[in-house]
């Protein structure tokens, strides 16, 4: 079961534009607003630039897209994934020995459907790498593509193992972007940009382990998708992500940098070291989770304004307002009234 912190975590809304550039290249803004209407997300978010989206709303967007498209990954490679790819591709998993042998069959997979990359497995030590390398030196990496195929192979084999998978390492080939601190939160491990490849390190001995998994348990995975694959839960993840699950747990409370240094078993000194390491610091990770939250109250609940403020250990309702305006350039009313369809 997913923490419950994961479930308040937004994500930037330049996300719906990577979700939708294919569909408006190919379909235009007809279609696109068609797919946004049908996850419930209002077009005038994208006149927020610090606006956010829930990870019920990334979800519908998500499968509105893809049966919009026909591509169960939006577009984002140089053919369709038709709707079922998925399914045959687990199904093909299933009685595989191990782990490794299941990867294998995994990349093997892809290899068939893919024309611009082809994904790689080596082992090196005690690590597993699974890298997606260009076919053809010097095609352009398409961030979300590259960190979609990325989430599937970390979910599929965190599933087929029944727990989450730590990563020992995670690669981007594209730069580091601005909203860096949202990998934290996807990614079970350290996160590095601007590599020759895109890349993932299993630990060897989880990809030797043996699993078994059966057909009625497949059904509900794929039935969750992308939700179970995008949105694995992070226990055992990032120090960014243990520590705003700490501070969620105490959310009324005001929590100082030492006293969360004194609960992770650290010093102020390396916390602060850690927490630049994966693009953020104490008062932005503080500020994120509180952000989240009323993003995710104001979206989907009718809590008033002020009852919102004292949950998140404001004083009074104008100050949490001039935080939240800080935070997403539009006051709580005016963002609840942008962030739902019109009646």
């Amino acid at each position: 079961m997913n923490p419950a912190w994961q479930n308040t975590v937004t994500l930037p809304v330049h996300f719906l534009n990577g979700m939708l550039r294919f569909i408006r290249a190919q379909h235009g803004e007809d279609v696109a607003a068609q797919a946004l209407a049908s996850a419930a997300i209002p077009a005038r978010l994208f006149d927020q630039p610090e606006a956010r989206i829930t990870r019920q709303q990334y979800v519908a967007l998500y499968r509105a897209v893809a049966a919009l498209l026909d591509d169960e990954m939006l577009g984002l490679w140089s053919r369709p994934i038709r709707g079922g790819t998925l399914k045959y591709l687990m199904l093909g998993l299933l009685d595989a020995p191990t782990v490794m042998v299941a990867l294998n069959r995994f990349v093997r997979f892809w290899n068939l459907l893919l024309d611009d990359y082809r994904l790689q497995l080596s082992t090196r030590g005690d690590l597993v790498r699974l890298a997606l390398l260009e076919r053809q030196p010097g095609t352009a990496p398409e961030p979300l593509g590259h960190a979609l195929m990325m989430k599937l192979a970390h979910g599929v084999v965190s599933w087929l193992a029944g727990r989450e998978i730590g990563l020992h390492r995670i690669e981007f080939r594209f730069a580091r972007p601005r909203h860096v601190e949202v990998y934290a939160f996807l990614y079970p491990g350290d996160v590095w940009f601007g590599a020759g490849a895109t890349s993932i390190h299993f630990a060897h001995g989880d990809c030797m382990a043996a699993f078994k998994r059966e057909k009625h348990e497949l059904w509900a995975f794929l039935k969750r998708a992308p939700d179970g694959w995008t949105f694995s839960g992070v226990q055992r993840g990032t120090l960014t992500a243990r520590a705003r699950a700490h501070l969620e747990q105490r959310l009324g409370e005001a929590v100082t940098i030492q006293d969360l240094a004194h609960a992770m078993h650290t010093s102020v000194r390396t916390l602060n070291r850690r927490f630049a390491e994966e693009g953020t610091h104490f008062q932005a990770l503080k500020d994120g989770l509180r952000r989240d939250i009323a993003i995710h109250r104001l979206t989907h609940s009718t809590m008033p304004v002020a009852a919102l403020a004292f949950e998140l250990g404001f004083a009074d309702a104008p100050g949490f307002s001039r935080a939240f305006k800080q935070w997403t350039g539009s006051s709580p009313t005016d963002y609840r009234k942008g962030a739902r369809q019109d009646d």
